[in-house]
């Protein structure tokens, strides 16, 4: 079942990002590098109503930021202009990945895309992140291009997904 995330889940959301982090690390992946990041990212996207949760008998297995586009890529990269969405800190507890969670996730995200009328679904993340660059091309997103972060380490290979026609 795919939920809103509320304040009393952050222990467990946070406990999720903590593991991904550390295997980003092993894996030399910039991505969440940075000491505090998402873990700070994490109390405002609940707040806004943005964090989605995926549970099963009140364990939280993964997590995804479903927010919309405001413009966020626009210094980056050349990206769609239509009304977007962009998914960002989405992340499998170890114990429960392999089980098509994350594509449960981003199903979640196209019907909810769908339903507030957005056609466009954006994405990054960084070019040593294997299993997300490959899990997105699944998923039949399109690699728009790469970007940097002038402050931030890392290249970022940038995606977007159409997912309906603007009225």
């Amino acid at each position: 079942m795919i939920e809103k995330a509320q304040k009393n889940d952050i222990t467990e959301i946070l406990a999720i990002i903590s593991e991904s982090k550390l295997e980003m690390d092993e894996n030399n992946n910039p991505q969440w590098s940075e000491e505090n990041y998402p873990e700070c990212k994490i109390p405002n996207d609940i707040e806004k109503g943005n964090l989605f949760i995926y549970k099963e008998k009140d364990k939280i297995k993964g997590v995804i930021v479903i927010e919309k586009d405001t413009g966020e890529y626009d210094e980056l990269i050349n990206n769609s202009k239509k009304e977007a969405f962009i998914l960002h800190r989405m992340a499998i507890k170890k114990t429960y990945r392999n089980q098509g969670i994350a594509t449960h996730l981003f199903h979640f995200a196209e019907q909810k895309a769908k339903k507030e009328k957005v056609v466009v679904l954006k994405a990054d993340t960084e070019k040593s992140n294997l299993k997300m660059n490959n899990f997105f091309k699944k998923l039949n997103y399109i690699e728009k291009g790469a970007f940097t972060y002038e402050d931030y380490p890392g290249t970022y290979i940038y995606y977007e997904k159409e997912i309906g026609e603007e009225k």
